[in-house]
């Protein structure tokens, strides 16, 4: 166990399982497998569009396929892979599959890690392992947190198996069951801080909890998880919700930028891409481009505009302009048509 450590996005941890370590680099590919789940926790942050869905995300885009999951995976470099829902082990069978296409296609050292809110018996637990997972995190329901309730066995057997395992729950509460599992079986503790969204909002505000000024964690949060866990023995992660966009998203958009972009394309700090546009008359400005030199890896045709360093747009701006054309300097995601997130019109 190594010391007390915290960075600015306020992750706290004297403990990071191989998963964790993996998040942190933004090069974790997150495969929601089922938006179905048999619980109906009141601080389920799952958007509607997933929740009940049988709906597979590798990241933010639906698959159809194994085939989208592995280019994602390749995509972004992934040097693992955490497989969420819903309740993943509802599509048993199809998380297999996943974890074996996975590490046919990326090796055995891609590391996969699971979440699953119910307790599976050893042969399930088993059959997880043969297929290729490395990682298991428990999600017991609320009813659990305060007694026994089978987790510490279930989490030596998982560990017997070779299995890095542990549990992980979001700090809106004591937990002494837990708690007590967790360290007598030598496991870790996850915690999440309490996080808004726009299903679970009502759900929250009954309970008396009231999102932060900034962001979407819950006030109070943090110090529950600092009061019940982190003074404790155990190996925790407090994990706070800003952490995915400060680290996770942006850390995994540059990962993909990396692997993306174009001779002309400009990668920013926060992994997004800057280009220009050219729009309108585009046979007069590919006829432009021509006569002036632009050199062909510096732009790229489309059917409906050409995109172009950003530059070099802004040194024959005038000229483009001349013949009907419209220019932009845009900033957008790493993806093919990725959102935009600024467009300067020149």
């Amino acid at each position: 166990m190594v010391e007390w450590q915290s960075d600015d996005t306020g992750s706290v941890y004297n403990f990071l399982s191989r998963g964790c370590q993996i998040c942190k680099q933004g090069a974790g590919l997150v495969l929601f497998v089922t938006g179905r789940c048999n619980r109906s926790c009141f601080y389920c942050p799952i958007s509607e569009e997933r929740r009940s869905q049988d709906k597979a995300f590798a990241d933010e885009a639906p698959v159809q396929n194994i085939a989208d999951i592995l280019a994602e995976a390749r995509a972004i470099g992934a040097l693992g892979t955490g497989i969420t829902g819903g309740e993943p082990l509802m599509r048993m069978d199809f998380v297999l599959e996943c974890m074996r296409a996975l590490k046919g296609e990326l090796g055995q050292e891609h590391h996969i890690h699971l979440y699953t809110g119910v307790l599976p018996g050893r042969e399930a637990l088993r059959k997880l392992r043969d297929a290729g997972l490395d990682e298991i995190r428990f999600h017991p329901p609320e009813s659990d947190w305060t007694g026994p309730s089978g987790l510490k066995e279930i989490l030596l057997d998982a560990k017997s198996l070779g299995l890095e395992a542990g549990v992980e729950i979001p700090a809106f509460k004591a937990a002494p069951g837990i708690v007590d599992a967790v360290r007598e079986a030598d496991a870790f503790l996850n915690l999440n801080e309490l996080e808004f969204s726009e299903t679970n909002f009502a759900g929250l505000r009954a309970r008396g909890f009231v999102p932060e000024d900034l962001g979407c964690g819950a006030e109070g949060s943090e110090e529950i998880a600092r009061e019940h866990f982190l003074h404790s023995d155990l190996k925790v992660h407090y994990c706070p919700s800003r952490f995915k966009d400060a680290v996770q998203l942006r850390e995994r958009l540059k990962r993909r930028a990396e692997r993306v972009a174009r001779a002309f394309d400009f990668v920013t700090e926060d992994g997004t891409i800057v280009h220009g546009t050219i729009e309108g008359d585009l046979s007069g400005a590919l006829q432009l481009l021509q006569d002036l030199e632009v050199p062909v890896e510096m732009y790229f045709c489309r059917e409906e505009r050409i995109e172009i360093a950003a530059p070099i747009l802004e040194d024959i701006s005038k000229e483009l302009k001349s013949i009907s054309c419209t220019v932009s300097i845009i900033e957008r995601y790493p993806l093919e048509d990725g959102l935009v997130v600024e467009r300067i019109h020149l």
